[in-house]
Order: structure tokens, then C-alpha cells, then sequence
């Protein structure tokens, strides 16, 4: 039983016995670069791709399908070039060996991106060599060493790393570290305890821009990926509203009004970026992202083709479809009593096909998941859901039940914690 489910698929009837000996592939330029196509029959069992991650996922189903293949021809690529899961190890420090298993889990899926949110108010987890407080006040963190290994490891199973430096909200614990960062650098800030977002933001200093734009040298050193995201989101106003420097600033910068800032900021980072030939990935809010930005849509499923139509590339991520730190069903507790996310809606998230939407992404916020055992809790079994959504071919909802027993075995069998199956 496949997961996801191929796109097209063609059984003719009677079996093969499956042995990685008897695999050919053969490259098939008129594949797309992450497509295959498995011809099995009584000859033995062809396999043709695109480029080598179309190799990979094939193999993939085949191992799915088990010992004994179904004869016939089966004919796969992927909807989207982004299929991709969002881990936020700065709430809660998930260990290396558990991003490595994340990535192994994923890469069964078909899934090709892994997003780590590295910063929040309440922690910072990548060290900086040129800025040593950023981790010395948060404690755990991933080293360069680490992160080298988990790009590496990453690579081998054809998944992205995108790495997320939080600015210029989200910052209480880089301000922990350093608080002429901030707009009232006499004050003592300390990394957070609390949940929810913090009023505390970046100052708008030429020497703060340059602090992150050296943070960003190491992050794009660290991750050789194509995009990085900035975070932008849930950016309060009130301190560069009431702080006489960020007025004067606003007035130099020729700013129209505090809610300009988060965007001006933002534009200074997508712009050293683009020197260095990466994209800027954001959150996106309201049409405020700078030029040619990837914007990744959370607050509904109309945002995305809105985003699309101002000629933005967009990742579609609405929060009521892909948040799978919401419960399955409706509980006490801190997201009742609307934010739930049933295995059912999951599986019927249906993105819009408009030019620029490249991709989808399933989110794993750990305000509430203080253990990698937790998170698996949460991401099983609606990310086999997700997977099904992200590669384009979910549709029978009956069907996908009757094949999820089988991979639910398969995940406790390699000790993954499996939440509660609630259809």
C-alpha cells in the first residue's frame, strides 16, 4: 500500500517478486526531474527518471508495495516542487538525532523540504561564531558540525534544509544576548518564559542591520539551499511607535509610520541575500514583502492567491489545514475551541492550481510538544495526509483510510510515537 498514492497507476494483473537485484533504471529525460516510472512484469522490474530524486522516490514505492509487486506500469511525479515540513526546535530544543529520524520519517513520504524554525523570544538554537551570547543566554543548540551533518544527511535523501532566523519580531532571546539590538538598550531582557509574542522588536540601526546581515553570512555559509526565511510575522509596532530614536529614524528613513518598519527591515535582508544569491522566504501577513520574495501564506487559504497575483512565488500554509500542533479533535485546552485539525481536513485541503503557488507546508509548532515523542504524536498519522495533498494525488478519502493501517504498523514497528487514529 502506497503513500502517497502514485498519480497514475495501471495494474494489469498477476505479481513480481521484489529484490533491489533485479531493479534496472535507466534515465528518462522526458521524465520530470522528480518523476519516475516503474514498468514491472515477468521480465523483471524497469525503473525510469527524470533525475536522480525521481530514482529515489520510485525505489520508494517500491519498497512500499512489499515482496510481491503488482504487475503493471506505474507512472508518478509530484504536483508540487515544495513539499515541505516546518519543525520549530526553538521553542522546544528537539535533539540531532531526532531532526535525522525527521528527516528519514519525511523522506519516506516523498516529501522534499525541512523547515527549522532556529529562533524565537524563546530561544536561540544556531551558533553564531561571530556572536557567541546568541546561544551562551538560550543553552542547547545545533553547532556547525550539527548542522553540516543534517544538511548532508538531508541531501542524501533528496530533502532541502531551509533554515528560519526570526526578525524583527520574535527576537526576545537574540535581545537576551545582546540589548543594543533593541530599541531601549538600557533595558535587561531575558529570554522568555511566557507564550504568545512578545512587544519586543528590533531598533531600526544601520548597526542592527549589519549584526543580522553577518548572521545571515553564517546561516548561508551553514546551508548551501537556495532559500532562506526571514520569519516577519506577528510584528507588533508599539515600541518604534513610542520610542523617540525609532520616530527620529522613521522620519530619516522617510518611512510613512511605524507599520512600515517590519517591511523596511525585511527589504535590508532580502536584499543582502540576493548578493549572495538566495531567496528571502517570509511569513506573509498583507502585501508588504519585498520584490520577488517567496511568501509562505498562514493566516487563511484565501491569502495564497492573493499572494500569487501580485507575481509572488507563494507556499500555501494555512493554519487551519496544516497545523498539526492543533488537536484532531476539539479539547480543553489552549487552542479550544477553533483550532483543531482532523485527519479528514488534512486529507481534504485542496490548494488552488494559480501560477505561482509552488508548493505547500505542514507546520509542527512546539509551544505545546516539549519531546521528539510528542511531536511524532502530533505529525502522525495526519502527515500521511499531508503527503498524499503535497504530492497531488489525494482524493479518495476511503481509499487513504484503507491503506493507512499498513503504514501506521510500519511506523510503530521502527518506534514512532503514533497519536490516535480519528478519522
Amino acid at each position: 500500500m502506497i503513500i502517497p498514492r502514485p498519480r497514475d497507476l495501471a495494474v494489469l494483473g498477476g505479481s513480481v517478486a521484489f529484490s533491489e537485484d533485479l531493479v534496472r533504471h535507466r534515465p528518462d529525460p522526458g521524465l520530470p526531474e522528480e518523476g519516475y516510472r516503474l514498468t514491472l512484469n515477468e521480465g523483471g522490474i524497469e525503473l525510469a527518471s527524470g533525475g536522480p530524486a525521481g530514482a529515489y522516490y520510485g525505489r520508494q514505492t517500491l519498497r512500499q508495495l512489499g515482496e510481491r509487486l503488482p504487475e503493471g506500469v506505474i507512472e508518478d511525479a509530484p504536483r508540487f516542487g515544495w513539499r515541505g515540513v516546518m519543525l520549530d526546535v526553538a521553542r522546544h530544543f528537539m535533539p540531532k538525532a531526532f531532526i535525522l529520524r525527521l528527516i528519514d520519517l519525511i523522506a519516506e513520504l516523498k516529501l522534499n523540504v525541512l523547515h527549522l524554525h532556529l529562533t524565537d523570544d524563546q530561544g536561540w538554537r544556531l551558533e553564531i561564531r561571530r556572536y557567541p551570547r546568541l546561544t551562551e543566554v538560550s543553552g542547547d543548540h545545533y553547532t556547525h558540525e550539527d548542522i553540516r551533518e543534517i544538511v548532508a544527511y538531508a541531501a542524501d535523501r533528496f530533502v532541502r534544509i531551509v533554515p528560519e532566523i526570526g526578525l524583527p519580531g520574535h527576537v526576545q532571546a537574540a535581545l537576551a544576548a545582546y540589548p543594543e539590538l533593541g530599541n531601549d538598550p538600557s533595558e535587561t531582557y531575558e529570554v522568555w518564559t511566557k507564550w504568545g509574542i512578545s512587544e519586543h522588536t528590533l531598533n531600526l540601526e544601520e548597526e542592527t542591520i549589519a549584526f543580522f546581515q553577518h548572521v545571515l553570512d553564517e546561516v548561508c555559509d551553514l546551508f548551501p539551499g537556495e532559500y532562506v526565511h526571514v520569519g516577519g510575522d506577528e510584528c507588533r509596532n508599539d515600541e518604534w511607535e513610542r520610542t523617540p530614536r525609532a520616530q527620529e529614524r522613521i522620519r530619516e528613513l522617510g518611512l510613512p509610520g511605524a507599520h512600515a518598519c517590519r517591511a523596511w527591515i525585511t527589504a535590508r535582508m532580502a536584499e543582502h541575500l540576493a548578493k549572495k544569491d538566495r531567496k528571502l522566504v517570509y511569513w506573509y501577513e498583507k502585501p508588504d514583502g519585498p520584490p520577488g520574495a517567496t511568501t509562505m501564506t498562514w493566516l487563511d487559504e484565501e491569502s495564497g492567491e492573493l499572494a500569487a497575483l501580485e507575481g509572488r512565488d507563494v507556499v500555501l500554509a494555512p493554519h487551519l489545514r496544516t497545523y498539526l500542533d492543533y488537536p484532531p479533535e476539539q479539547e480543553a485546552g489552549p487552542f479550544f475551541p477553533d483550532r483543531v485539525l482532523s485527519l479528514s481536513n488534512t486529507y481534504h485541503f485542496a490548494p488552488p492550481s494559480a501560477p505561482g503557488i509552488i508548493g505547500v507546508q505542514a507546520q509542527l509548532w512546539t509551544e505545546y510538544m516539549p519531546t521528539p515523542a510528542d511531536v511524532e504524536r502530533q505529525a502522525f498519522p495526519r502527515l500521511l495526509a499531508f503527503a498524499e495533498v503535497a504530492w497531488g494525488s489525494a482524493g479518495d478519502y476511503s481509499d487513504f483510510l484503507r491503506r493507512l493501517d499498513p503504514h501506521l504498523t510500519r511506523l510503530a514497528a521502527q518506534g514512532v510515537s503514533v497519536g490516535p487514529l480519528i478519522p
